[in-house]
């Protein structure tokens, strides 16, 4: 067996809609449970290969995109169940905001039971934390009812940032820097999506008025070395995703994908799936096709364990203890 597949994981960057896929909703109806899209429909959107085709996976899963807490049970513990086998020790995971009642109570007690409920999943095996996503197209309304829904949800306990996500038009984001000030002074880690199909200035935009913890992707930051030392002297953290970029085109083959950059330049990073269920990868085969790629071996994976478990929202740890390599 190969010596990083017993090695500790963190992944940092999943969405829960991106977890699904043809073998996990056949299984659910195998058991009798709720599918919202049969998984023969989803099948057809395969292999994703390119822009396009993600965004014809992301159409027919157009049901689960605005799907019930409920209906993303059994998503959930499918995922949790994945990764405690792939030895991941700590994970966060995007949510939409639209998995819950808009109302403040009914979102309360629904987020609680989901809590509560995820707390069982991981059985002292796993940290599962949870990020509520925000989509660039969302309208300052919402905007409005999404910030006091995030800063409720922090107050209770019950998620640990918020991420940025959406397709980057060019358009500066500064319409957000007043929700995410308010986020950062609540305690919320802030993640943005920047760099995955642009030009740096959206990676520099990021920057400049989202101030975040985390950057998913950053692709287009190695185009820029001034750049770079932004992303270094903020101490701000790289969520690479290497299956994804490479199925969606951000980079034309894994050898040009900035890992090996990063690592030259002493950037903190991670490696995750993004969506595993939409490119067919998982916490090993990213981690197997660094190995192959960038000639990673064990001491690298465990400085990306320690670089990407110091980049975690949620200080506490609830079962470092049963961790069995250093941290």
């Amino acid at each position: 067996m190969t010596a990083w597949r017993e090695l500790p994981k963190v992944e940092l960057h999943c969405h829960l809609l991106g977890v699904i896929r043809p073998a996990l909703l056949e299984s659910i109806r195998r058991e009798s449970g709720p599918i919202l899209v049969t998984p023969e429909a989803l099948a057809r959107a395969y292999p994703v290969c390119g822009l396009p085709a993600f965004q014809q996976w992301l159409e027919i899963l157009r049901p689960y995109q605005c799907a019930s807490a409920e209906a993303m049970r059994p998503i959930l513990a499918a995922h949790v169940s994945d990764l405690i086998a792939q030895r991941v020790v700590y994970a966060e995971i995007m949510l939409s905001p639209s998995m819950f009642p808009r109302e403040r109570g009914a979102m309360l007690d629904a987020f609680h039971r989901w809590r509560a409920w995820t707390f069982e999943l991981e059985q002292g095996k796993i940290q599962i934390e949870f990020l509520l996503v925000v989509p660039r197209t969302l309208d300052a309304g919402r905007l409005e009812h999404d910030q006091a829904m995030c800063l409720e949800l922090r107050r209770e306990g019950l998620i640990v940032g918020v991420a940025l996500v959406g397709v980057e038009t060019g358009e500066s984001i500064a319409r957000f820097t007043q929700a995410f000030h308010a986020w950062r002074d609540a305690g919320l880690g802030i993640e943005i999506h920047a760099g995955e199909h642009s030009e740096s200035g959206s990676v520099r935009d990021a920057i400049e008025n989202g101030h975040p913890h985390r950057l998913g992707h950053g692709l287009s930051a190695f185009h820029d070395l001034a750049l770079l030392d932004s992303i270094r002297a903020n101490q701000i953290h790289i969520e690479f995703c290497p299956t994804s970029n490479l199925c969606t085109g951000a980079v034309a083959s894994i050898g040009q994908h900035p890992i090996g950059m990063a690592k030259k330049q002493g950037l903190s990073f991670s490696l995750n799936t993004d969506d595993p269920g939409t490119f067919d990868c998982s916490m090993e085969s990213e981690y197997e096709t660094v190995a192959q790629a960038f000639g990673f071996g064990p001491a690298d994976f465990m400085e990306v364990f320690r670089q990407s478990l110091a980049a975690r929202f949620e200080p506490r740890l609830r079962y470092l203890a049963s961790f069995s390599a250093p941290v």
